[in-house]
């Protein structure tokens, strides 16, 4: 039988709140979980952290592998997350784990001072680990290593017991299918786990209309077998009264009464966990809406949502499929052609660790002693797109980044200049909105504000040594109906002196949402005549969807591809009169 502590007898009852999806995944604890669920409903705090916690005393020393898309995400989204489900849950770093680092060693003295079960169990991993750069390691020696799809090769060659993947509408199916080839070691230590060569998935709801998602998860419906998973849940909750009954005589100190209740709750234990080991009971599929999370998020969190016009709140709310067909986008003909996955080097990758920052060395695609090129968006969500020309007219659209208010211009140039702190050629391109030399409500000249605080630190005085050049003085307003028929033209691939557009699919993530997600409006001009339009009510959205809701992003995109010499290359210009390019209501 795998390792637990000492049930430690105390009169102390804890209390915390789950939402009854996540105490149904807590109760059935099956080799297999494929959960779709909506935005908000707990996926990482509350169901993967519950099945984490159980696999540390359940698999003590094994390793374990928890992938997401990109590392960045990985550090900025998930792994907060992770942190503050383990936290509620009672789990303290540097106690009852370690993130990035060797654990360390306590001496007998200081031992004393720890948790009873910590005291006798600590820090044991079974497999051998080379670097702790990319480890999160439990009291027990269960231990995980991070990794994503955008590092590849921070995963090869090793053996896991157990895989974790976060967001997994974006991993290709090939690509995590040859990640399961590496669950595969340790049998005869961990063979009679119920986790043993498990797998542990959630996503929000695949929408595969969008370039880069992936519905391979739904095919796992047909895995899970209803009556095995009763099964499980009525021992599970005939074992969960045996543990309330025993903590109950525990509480009126009949120990004697508290002790045969704990012989029929090991009981029921084992025949629980005899029930997950049998093949039909492995697999737990489920969808559902955030409307599980309901307690939390509260009911006006749902009307804001409807009542704003959200667009994907079929599939990321209510775990729907989305209705938006390719025919509507804006962007008609962009497609997987142009993005590109390999942008990161493995050297560098490696040489990041989980609590690293990763600068401008790891992208592969950047020449570091050629000029960067920026195209930027402002408003209350500041957008920047930034690229670099190739050889045989490929264009590298290499990062995206932004700041939302109140974070505004000194912020973005801040997060710029440390990222590409070793660029060697500190030459900056940018091309921005007309709007931005005369900045209406501001006042002032943003892009001239953004010259400054690229070139001078923060007091204003202390130069940085970069050099920023504005490239859109002077230049004439650029028409949404313009910008349909250069895109279109731009996408195809038909215009063979326009470049060919190449986007970092990891680095670009809210980008490519922008991208995929702008949907066309057809309104008449003065002459009564249709002319296509991008529809930027996105833009009214509540500013913390904005990023990966709104069309903002693509403006950016869209003044550093529409500069004045390739705009001069499309032959059919628009016949209608140009739409403005302010928000369509």
């Amino acid at each position: 039988m795998a390792w637990r502590p000492k049930i430690k007898i105390t009169k102390e009852i804890s209390q915390a709140f789950a939402n009854w999806v996540a105490q149904f995944a807590a109760l059935i604890l099956s080799r297999f979980l494929y959960m779709v669920l909506g935005r908000g409903s707990a996926k990482t705090t509350e169901i993967v952290v519950e099945r984490l916690i159980a696999m540390v005393y359940d698999l003590p020393g094994a390793p374990i592998v928890w992938v997401s898309d990109t590392y960045s995400n990985l550090q900025k989204n998930v792994l907060p997350s992770v942190l503050e489900g383990l936290e509620r849950k009672g789990f303290k770093e540097g106690v009852h784990f370690v993130l990035g680092k060797q654990p360390p060693e306590f001496s007998e003295a200081e031992k004393v001072d720890l948790p009873p079960e910590i005291r006798e169990h600590f820090w044991k991993p079974y497999n051998r680990l080379v670097s702790y750069k990319h480890t999160m390691i439990f009291f027990t020696g269960l231990n995980i290593t991070f990794g994503s799809l955008d590092r590849p090769a921070s995963l090869a060659g090793r053996s896991y017991v157990h895989v974790i993947g976060d967001e997994v509408k974006y991993f290709i199916e090939h690509k995590i299918a040859n990640l399961l080839k590496a669950v595969r070691g340790y049998a005869v230590k961990y063979g009679k786990s119920p986790f043993y060569r498990g797998h542990t998935f959630t996503t929000d709801m695949p929408n595969t209309k969008n370039i880069g998602e992936h519905d391979w998860i739904l095919k796992q419906v047909n895995k899970m077998k209803k009556s095995a998973i009763l099964r499980i849940l009525k021992a599970a909750i005939v074992l969960n009264e045996c543990i309330q009954e025993r903590i109950y005589f525990q509480q009126k100190n009949d120990h004697e009464e508290a002790a045969k209740k704990l012989r029929t709750e090991e009981r029921w234990r084992e025949r629980w966990k005899s029930l997950r080991m049998q093949k039909d009971g492995q697999t737990l599929f489920f969808i559902a809406s955030s409307l599980v999370n309901i307690d939390i998020l509260t009911p006006d969190w749902f009307s804001d949502a409807i009542q704003s016009d959200l667009g994907d709140v079929d599939t990321a709310v209510l775990s729907l499929k989305s209705s938006l067909e390719s025919g509507d986008r804006f962007y008609a003909n962009i497609g997987e052609k142009h993005f590109y996955r390999d942008g990161k080097d493995a050297r560098w990758a490696e040489h990041f660790g989980i609590d690293d920052q990763e600068d401008c060395r790891i992208l592969t695609n950047l020449n570091r002693k050629k000029i960067i090129e920026v195209g930027l968006d402002f408003g209350n969500m500041i957008s920047m797109t930034i690229g670099q020309p190739k050889p045989n007219n490929e264009y590298k659209i290499l990062k995206f980044m932004y700041t939302l208010s109140p974070d505004w211009i000194p912020k973005l140039a801040a997060n710029f200049r440390e990222y590409f702190n070793r660029q060697e050629e500190k030459v900056i391109n940018a091309y921005y909105d007309r709007a931005a030399n005369n900045y209406k409500d501001a006042k002032v000249d943003l892009a001239q504000a953004f010259k400054n605080a690229i070139e001078f630190q923060e007091d204003g005085r202390t130069k940085t040594g970069w050099k920023v050049n504005l490239m859109s003085r002077n230049q004439g307003n650029i028409g949404q109906a313009e910008e349909y028929i250069f895109m279109q033209e731009l996408f195809s691939g038909s215009n063979p002196k326009l470049p060919k557009i190449d986007i970092d699919f990891f680095e670009c993530k809210q980008l490519k949402a922008s991208l995929e997600g702008a949907r066309t409006k057809i309104v008449p001009n003065k002459r009564g005549a249709s002319v296509t339009t991008k529809d930027k009510t996105s833009e009214k959205f509540p500013i913390h969807r904005l990023p990966m809701e709104s069309t903002n992003p693509s403006d950016s995109f869209k003044y550093l591809m529409m500069r004045r010499e390739w705009r001069n290359l499309v032959k059919h210009r628009t016949s209608q009169h140009i739409s403005e390019s302010s928000v369509v209501g």
